[in-house]
């Protein structure tokens, strides 16, 4: 069962669009330059992750696993962390908007099966969305971070500018390799940055950005991971 969200595209009107995902496809190993991606499989590795070969990756994900709220639920002592990532919706199959997101996974899971690791937790999503022709020009100066909370204090947790990804057109190419029929209701999420310190953190608090300086302007989101309580 595929979801509907209404989605705001920033501008003059903040005109609505009311969006159905019919294929979600989260990319990894993106990064324009390998020596980032080492970093990213190092990361993993350290967390006892068995990385699996190919560059990029593709982790296709049922299409109700995503949400735009500003919450998630998880299993009791699970390890779960998000990612920041650039994020497009397509409306057509050639057309598409942009926002931001994570790739929430639970990293235990990961160990053993990453692709079921990515259906265990919600994707979560901003509700407010790019036209790509107004951020084209000037894309690869966009800044996308991440925040957690340690110790109860905000902390930075990732953080580049795009020009560190491989750009859309690049990203739709090898994703229609992949994903067969067209890319209307597809979304797909770019892949991410290293963590600064090098370090997977199980924070219950994620906040993620991006940001447009050329036109004063970002999307910002924030979600909580709440454990279920219900089960004794």
């Amino acid at each position: 069962m595929s979801e509907k969200f209404e989605f705001v595209i920033e501008g003059p009107t903040d005109e609505k669009i009311i969006f159905e995902v019919r294929k979600i496809i989260n990319m990894g190993r993106t990064s324009r330059d390998p020596s980032d991606i080492i970093k990213h499989l190092e990361e993993l590795k350290k967390a006892g992750i068995k990385v699996s070969p190919g560059i990029p990756s593709y982790n296709p994900k049922i299409s109700d696993r995503i949400t735009t709220d500003n919450k998630i639920e998880a299993l009791p002592n699970s390890k779960t962390s998000g990612e920041v990532e650039y994020v497009l919706l397509f409306t057509s199959d050639s057309y598409f908007y942009i926002t931001v997101g994570s790739d929430h996974t639970d990293r235990e899971l990961e160990k053993y099966n990453v692709i079921l690791s990515k259906q265990i937790c919600l994707n979560v999503i901003s509700p407010k969305v790019w036209r790509y022709e107004d951020v084209k020009d000037h894309w690869d100066d966009l800044i996308m971070r991440s925040w957690i909370k340690k110790n109860g204090k905000r902390q930075l947790y990732q953080e580049g500018k795009l020009r560190e990804i491989l750009r859309p057109e690049e990203l739709v190419e090898k994703v229609r390799l992949r994903v067969s029929g067209n890319l209307a209701g597809a979304v797909v999420y770019s892949g991410t940055f290293p963590i600064i310190g090098g370090k997977l953190s199980f924070s219950t608090y994620f906040e993620i950005e991006l940001i447009d300086e050329h036109r004063g302007r970002y999307i910002k989101h924030i979600y909580n991971v709440e454990p279920i309580t219900w089960f004794k």
